[in-house]
């Protein structure tokens, strides 16, 4: 619901003949996942996240997976890192959780597969809206590290793609 809340800005960005956004990239927009990927793996929480925010009983059991999910987090595991970082990431863009967290999850699942370049496609995807130069960093180097026709070169944003979004 959270990205179709966004339609009448969208609509009017268009008309106005400037590119938007339908929703933060990290929640409202499909990915390309091939089997084993990291946007395999966080796919299903994707999928949820787009209802999160529906209703009273929606953002509750959101918040309880969000719990869950920092529970699961085991050190020097990337994956529970980054799946609990998405998660508090993509409920604090969408309104459910005021955690900020997330960001800061997704950087220390990163520090453990730095030559990744999946890991750093989410890493910018949540730094999108709101620190530039986290984005650029974790662009430059996703872009860097992809394979050409990867989920990871499939999946990063489009350069340029944070002065859309709002960040300074």
């Amino acid at each position: 619901m959270h990205c179709l809340k966004l339609t009448a800005p969208v609509l009017l960005s268009l008309a106005l003949g400037t590119v938007a956004l339908a929703g933060p990239p990290l929640v409202c927009h499909a990915w390309v996942s091939t089997p084993g990927s990291v946007f395999e793996a966080l796919e299903p929480l994707r999928s949820i996240a787009l209802e999160a925010d529906d209703s009273p009983a929606n953002k509750e059991k959101a918040l309880a997976k969000l719990a869950a999910l920092r529970a699961a987090v085991k050190p020097g595991d990337a994956m529970s890192l980054l799946k609990a970082g998405y998660w508090a990431t993509a409920m604090h863009l969408i309104g459910v959780s005021p955690a900020t967290d997330g960001p800061e999850l997704i950087r220390q699942a990163v520090e453990l597969r730095s030559d990744d370049a999946e890991y750093h496609v989410i890493a910018a995807m949540a730094y999108l809206s709101s620190d530039k130069a986290a984005y650029q960093k974790h662009w430059q180097r996703a872009k860097a590290l992809a394979k050409p026709g990867s989920a990871a070169a499939r999946n990063l944003p489009e350069p340029g793609l944070e002065r859309i979004a709002g960040i300074h």
